[in-house]
């Protein structure tokens, strides 16, 4: 499947409730981001193959892409698009093997040793990040929008940067080439998300990031 370059959002069950998860992805939806992943830690198999399934019907509704964060199994029993995995998830070759040559496979690179062997494994797209502190994840160190470019150079697949975005900073990131641009919390706990989300859009337009 085709990743268009824009706003990636995360529904993270960590920050939304069952009911919330479909209601703040379909207003991200309808704000304009262009990915959307389902993060379920520590969540029970069948549950997380339940919301994958609702999530891929509603953002079929608009032709985009839903991908699972780890489970290659479980996205492919909920007819997702495809998987993102972190360094100690399951393997890009192992979530390549088993959803085939067409599925987005997601690899979180760190390293420029990290985004080669991602590469070689049949990643899709590579992500870079922390770009600043994240609130998800307050206690990774920032990486920062140097290591973007850093790793800019090293690939022609997608960039992706995430961690502690927001239309206030996204700005900073102006340069390294960027094609995805990811938020969870900036979408996720806005009191209105439609509109963090259009303002986020708007804000990478701005920035020339992508598009």
């Amino acid at each position: 499947m085709t990743l268009c370059r824009g706003l990636y959002f995360i529904a993270d069950t960590g920050l939304l409730s069952d009911r919330k998860i479909f209601a703040v992805t379909r207003a991200a939806l309808e704000g304009g981001v262009v990915l959307v992943q389902l993060r379920a830690k520590d969540t029970p198999v069948d549950e997380v193959i339940r919301l994958a399934r609702g999530l891929v019907g509603i953002c079929g509704e608009y032709n985009v892409p839903l991908i699972v964060n780890d489970l290659p199994a479980v996205a492919a029993r909920a007819g997702a698009a495809g998987v993102h995995v972190g360094l100690e998830d399951t393997p890009v070759a192992e979530a390549r093997r088993l959803l085939g040559p067409e599925a987005i496979v997601g690899a979180t690179t760190p390293t420029p040793e990290a985004l080669r062997r991602a590469e070689a494994e049949g990643a899709s797209y590579v992500a870079a990040g922390p770009m600043f502190r994240s609130p998800t994840k307050p206690e990774k160190p920032v990486a920062g929008p140097e290591l973007a470019r850093q790793l800019r150079p090293l690939t022609d697949l997608p960039l992706c940067v995430i961690g502690g975005i927001t239309a206030e900073n996204v700005g900073e990131l102006a340069g390294p080439g960027i094609d995805l641009v990811c938020v969870v919390s900036a979408i996720a706990a806005a009191p209105d998300p439609r509109a963090a989300t259009e303002e986020l859009v708007e804000a990478i337009r701005v920035a020339g990031l992508v598009g």
